[in-house]
């Protein structure tokens, strides 16, 4: 473990869920894939044991190698062939941040600044992530405990207020599909959740007994999937199927429906600073684990000499994104049939076979 810092299960927690959540307020993913209906909530709540499954080999590689993060078991395990694949993960991680930053560029220049330039809003963004980067993890995990009441609170508010426009009448009939329908949908749910490898960067930092490391698990699941349900009702109910299958920011498009009396309107301000605090965490988040992977790949003492060569990187290569794709090629990457299966191979298969390795060879702590 390169830093000697610390962070609490309920930051990780926090970390973890605003992170994921963030894409659900953007894109809102839920009709993209199977079931594709009314039913994608069940979905939602089946993926909480899947999610444990695919996080099965991370935990047991922790509690092998506890104070080591991915990058460094990868290169206990494997030596130098361990090396490649702590870079693979690096470029995995960059590309993940790659992706979000056409998301949010994609976002702001369709639905709220269409005049504005891509480079002004990089420009405007990504030196103050670098910001946080350098000033470490803690500040970082500090930043979503202050963050998350304004996110959660700002979610459930916009539920609240949307209640009197809603037709649950859309949520029937109840399991219109097949059982297997909605598992693969919980499937592509959990395999969409790349999430899985923040913990697996840090857990050696978390401040925590090795038996509660379960619960900051199921806490971070339930926590999302929770949320990920409210979004699920405040869309479907308030816009319906068909209208939620043709907007690309549905969610943001549902908020802007809520009207109470003449004086409660045009909320969508509140929706646009909940996803603008979650987008620039997520994008921090993982621009540290990024410059941590590449201090950690390389065996130096700090990362911080990483930061600033890692943003000449990430701006250029977030710029080519926007300028040489569109959302429809974006759309067509991260539909089901895709991303999970890509994702699939670096949090699951590829930490299994680390994980079996180990035990192969009897490395770490044997404590499994």
């Amino acid at each position: 473990m390169i830093e000697n810092v610390q962070i609490s299960p309920k930051q990780l927690i926090l970390l973890v869920v605003i992170s994921r959540l963030v894409i659900t307020i953007t894109f809102f993913p839920a009709l993209d894939g199977p079931p594709g209906n009314q039913d994608s909530w069940i979905s939602t709540l089946l993926s909480i044991p899947i999610q444990l499954f695919l996080t099965i080999p991370i935990y047991l590689l922790w509690k092998r190698f506890p104070n080591q993060s991915l990058i460094e078991y990868s290169q206990t395990t494997l030596g130098k062939a361990g090396k490649i694949i702590g870079l693979l993960y690096v470029l995995y991680f960059l590309h993940a941040l790659s992706v979000f930053l056409f998301q949010w560029n994609a976002f702001l220049t369709t639905a709220v600044m269409p005049e504005t330039p891509v480079l002004f809003l990089l420009i405007s963004l990504l030196p103050f992530c670098a910001y946080a980067v350098l000033k470490g993890i803690e500040v970082i995990a500090r930043l979503a405990e202050f963050f998350a009441p304004l996110i959660f609170i700002g979610i459930i508010i916009s539920f609240l207020l949307l209640t009197k426009d809603m037709d649950l009448q859309v949520f029937t009939p109840f399991m219109e599909e097949s059982f297997m329908s909605i598992f693969l949908g919980a499937l592509v749910i959990s395999c969409r959740t790349s999430e899985i490898l923040i913990f697996a960067m840090l857990l050696p930092y978390l401040n925590a007994k090795k038996k509660k490391v379960q619960l900051v698990f199921i806490s971070s699941y339930s926590i999302l999937a929770f949320f990920w349900i409210i979004c699920t009702i405040t869309v479907f109910a308030t816009l319906g199927l068909d209208l939620t299958r043709i907007l690309q920011f549905s969610y943001f498009t549902a908020i802007r429906q809520v009207s109470v009396g003449d004086f409660i309107e045009r909320i969508e301000s509140i929706s646009l600073a909940i996803w603008i605090l979650s987008g620039f965490l997520r994008i921090t988040l993982y621009y540290y684990v990024i410059v941590q992977g590449l201090c950690q790949a390389f065996n130096l003492k700090s990362y911080k000499s990483f930061v600033i060569p890692t943003l000449t990187i990430i701006l250029p290569l977030a710029l080519s994104q926007v300028l040489q794709s569109n959302v429809v090629e974006l759309n067509e990457f991260l539909s089901y049939k895709i991303e999970p299966l890509y994702n699939l191979i670096f949090i699951f298969f590829v930490p299994s076979m680390l994980f079996s390795i180990a035990v192969i060879r009897k490395q770490g702590e044997n404590k499994v």
